[in-house]
């Protein structure tokens, strides 16, 4: 039923977003337009596709209200939450919690916002 997944955040500044991913090792997939100011940037990892919307191009051409903010996370899995952290850190990521194991000890964890303020949460499991 379904070909693919992809989520969209909406950005101020495309540009600066997407490059914090690709800082993080997701490659370019798409770019529109593809000189000058981009509306629509978009990388890939594990599968899925993050695109990174222009909230101005959305609010002016497509008359929906949009924003970037706090209203959803990224969840990315990895196999090193400690050295993901310190590379989303010095890619322009902004500290939210240091990454720490869950009560259970199954999971490690850190959360930690791009430049554009979205949520990003890594997550490790533990073996």
């Amino acid at each position: 039923m379904f070909e693919a997944v992809q989520l969209n955040l909406w950005c101020d500044d495309v540009e600066r977003c997407a490059a914090f991913f690709r800082r993080l090792g997701m490659p370019e997939k798409f770019r529109f337009p593809s000189r000058g100011e981009p509306h629509q940037i978009e990388v890939e990892a594990a599968g899925v596709r993050i695109g990174f919307s222009s909230a101005r191009v959305g609010s002016e051409f497509f008359g929906i209200a949009t924003s970037p903010g706090e209203n959803m996370e990224v969840v990315l899995w990895c196999n090193d939450v400690d050295e993901l952290h310190r590379r989303a850190l010095d890619a322009g990521g902004a500290p939210v919690a240091s990454p720490a194991d869950s009560p259970d000890g199954r999971l490690r964890y850190a959360w930690l916002r791009d430049p554009e303020g979205h949520r990003v949460k890594l997550v490790q499991e533990r073996g």
